[in-house]
């Protein structure tokens, strides 16, 4: 047994030497056994560094002789992206979620040790504490015991002369972060959803602050996820789009919804107390679907590109069957997506029954219809209702793939809608009910007049009419409710900006989607050398087309395109060939302008030879309004970001300063 395989065994044991105190603790209140609990906890979260610290290290050497580093790393490759090769694969991601919900648990330990902990205590909420990191806990074992079955340092057998190497497409920049910021925020849906849990099982406030905390950071680390993958995808693979439905990226979509819907009943819980039930749901929603992304990803149910594992059989329910006999880490995954199930399902049929039956309250009036508690609930059972259809679109495409037209047809009315409740929620302090009533009959109809005229114009073309009034409504609440912070001391004022940029960003985001699939031009031409035409808007000129041999064969077709007699783009499109393989990557031109991104990829060419011209066929596209979706991604998370730096105490302590 080396040395990685004995720190993967070791982790299940700490693990159940932490359960067994901790229910111990919890019986008798035992310091003692709490201490025990915590120094496992610690040596838990030592071992998986150390796995983690030894894994990099042998994809630093490429030490061949384990079978991980031989499937994803190569002796020739750039060391970012040998170390890259950590979480090219199942095993080294799944390594990544265990440390990340570890170092969140270790964390929250940390904090009940001191002031927090103690606050807790004198609350009366230390038995729910207790239960929250007992089911933490639960949930990392489970964990831990996957990963046995999928374990990164498996020796080879026979041993290797070289390694296959990284897929050449994930050899890009993104490939050095978008993995591990995305399973490290899965690792802290785990402590998300242990405090949903305690909070059902448990009486007390201890659970809100935890769940607060690690929603805040799931929902910022996915949403950072979700953006650099989108330009990733946008600028690798040459389809001209950053979204299209794919099932795993529509699963990956699922739990930041219901992060976002827990975290805006999170609001309400901590000033009102309101969603004492629904809130601890949606915390545990979170891991839920975490769960089922990762059984999507890696399952090869879904046809995906981004799948772990290819699809075998034509059936979803063969595919499925097929899976879970012959690949245990997936029969881990369902059994451990089943039991959150049975925990969520048993728990809430239970704190429903002893809840209390709330009072009916009688509304006669436009304004007690449209007041603040009314539409603030009304915006988080829309973004349920999203969520939901979303979630049915994806198992409904199990066996063939959806277009995105489908999502779009079906989501629009309900996007809309949250636009409406957005925009009467912010701007009722200023406006009275009944006129903000009139302005959203008047979006709705100018979005079905606008709609409806570019109809005809190509498909898809309506949703950029759809969504402007909508933007605009909800664009000018946002914006008018961050005026009237503008006089405020510092701290107040970013404190209140925070969730209103992040707002704003994400109506950006929306607009420059509708904006830039309903109205982007795209035309695919073939050309002879010397020859021209007119596509895209533009007079398009093939200069040359030429192989270039070596290490990578490099297939290059040099173009210009001019807009009437002026000169706009003098480029090169190219597809890449790996010397002694049979695949080709696209080498897209790119170019982008603050109105639209001209897009120019090489789909196929034939140098010429002897009297034969050379020939290549392009695809030309304008694609408008797609900064519109990378301004508003770094609004949003920059604007979550700011909420938690306001949110912090030294950040809150350096902002009063600052601002004095």
């Amino acid at each position: 047994m080396n040395p990685g395989d004995l720190l993967l065994h070791l982790n299940p044991l700490l693990l159940l030497a932490a359960l067994a105190m901790g229910a111990l603790h919890l019986r008798d209140g035992d310091a003692e056994k709490r201490l025990l609990q915590r120094v496992s906890l610690g040596l838990l979260l030592g071992s998986l560094t150390a796995s983690l610290l030894l894994l990099g290290s042998y994809f630093y050497r490429t030490a061949l002789e384990f079978e991980y580093v031989a499937d994803y790393s190569a002796v020739e490759l750039p060391l970012r992206y040998k170390l890259a090769g950590v979480w090219a694969g199942r095993d080294g991601t799944l390594l990544i979620w265990c440390w990340a919900a570890a170092l969140a648990l270790n964390w929250e330990l940390w904090r009940g040790s001191g002031t927090a902990g103690k606050d807790a205590r004198r609350r009366g909420d230390a038995h729910q504490y207790r239960l929250f990191v007992l089911f933490a806990s639960g949930i990392l074992l489970a964990l831990a015991a996957i990963q046995l079955a999928i374990n990164p340092f498996t020796l080879s057998d026979p041993l290797p002369t070289e390694g296959r190497g990284l897929n050449p497409l994930l050899q890009s920049p993104w490939m050095t972060i978008h993995p591990p910021i995305v399973f490290t925020a899965y690792g802290f849906a785990v402590p998300l959803y242990a405090a949903g849990l305690a909070a059902l099982v448990a009486r007390g406030d201890a659970w809100l602050d935890v769940g607060r905390r690690w929603a805040r950071w799931f929902w910022l680390l996915t949403a950072s996820a979700l953006t650099m993958g989108g330009y990733w995808a946008y600028t690798t693979l040459g389809w001209g789009g950053f979204w299209a439905w794919d099932p795993v990226e529509t699963s990956g979509l699922l739990p930041w919804l219901a992060g976002t819907t827990f975290l805006h009943a999170a609001v309400m819980g901590k000033r009102k107390r309101h969603y004492a039930l629904l809130g601890p749901l949606l915390a545990m929603m979170v891991l839920l679907l975490v769960l089922f992304e990762s059984f999507v990803t890696r399952g090869g149910i879904w046809l995906s590109v981004h799948a772990f594992l290819p699809s075998q059989g034509e059936d979803a329910a063969q595919r499925f069957m097929s899976i879970i006999a012959d690949d245990a880490s997936v029969k881990g995954l369902v059994l451990l997506l089943g039991g959150c199930l049975a925990a969520t399902g048993f728990t809430t049929a239970r704190a429903y029954s002893r809840a209390p039956s709330p009072e009916p309250r009688q509304r006669e009036t436009v304004e007690e219809w449209l007041d603040e508690d009314t539409t603030f609930f009304g915006a988080i059972y829309t973004q349920l209702l999203i969520l939901t259809v979303a979630l049915v679109l994806l198992l409904m495409g199990v066996n063939g793939y959806l277009p995105g037209s489908v999502f779009e047809s079906r989501l629009a009315l309900f996007v809309a809608l949250l636009a409406a409740l957005f925009a009467i929620y912010t701007l009722q302090r200023w406006h009275p009910p009944r006129q903000l009533l009139g302005w959203c009959v008047a979006a709705a109809g100018a979005s079905i007049v606008l709609g409806l005229l570019l109809l005809g114009a190509r498909p898809g073309s309506w949703m950029a009419g759809a969504a402007l009034p909508w933007a605009a409504l909800a664009g000018y609440a946002a914006l008018r409710y961050l005026w009237s912070f503008r006089g405020k001391p510092l701290l107040p004022r970013l404190r209140a900006w925070g969730p209103y940029i992040a707002h704003l960003g994400i109506i950006l985001v929306a607009l420059g989607y509708g904006v830039s699939y309903g109205l982007d031009q795209v035309e695919t031409i073939e050309l002879e050398e010397g020859g021209s035409t007119e596509a895209a808007g533009f007079t398009v000129t093939l200069d040359d087309v030429a192989m270039r041999p070596g290490e990578e064969n490099r297939l290059e077709a040099q173009f210009r395109l001019h807009r009437g007699d002026k000169l706009v783009v003098d480029g090169t499109a190219a597809r890449v060939n790996t010397a002694g393989t049979a695949e080709w990557r696209t080498l897209i031109y790119l170019e982008h302008h603050l109105d639209r991104d001209i897009y120019v990829t090489l789909d196929e060419a034939v140098p010429g030879e002897g009297d034969e011209p050379s020939r290549a066929t392009l695809t030309i596209r304008q694609i408008p309004g797609i900064m519109l979706v990378w301004t508003g991604a770094l609004l949003t998370t920059g604007g979550m970001a700011l909420t938690m730096f306001t949110d912090w105490a030294p950040g809150k302590r350096w902002l009063r300063k600052v601002g004095n």
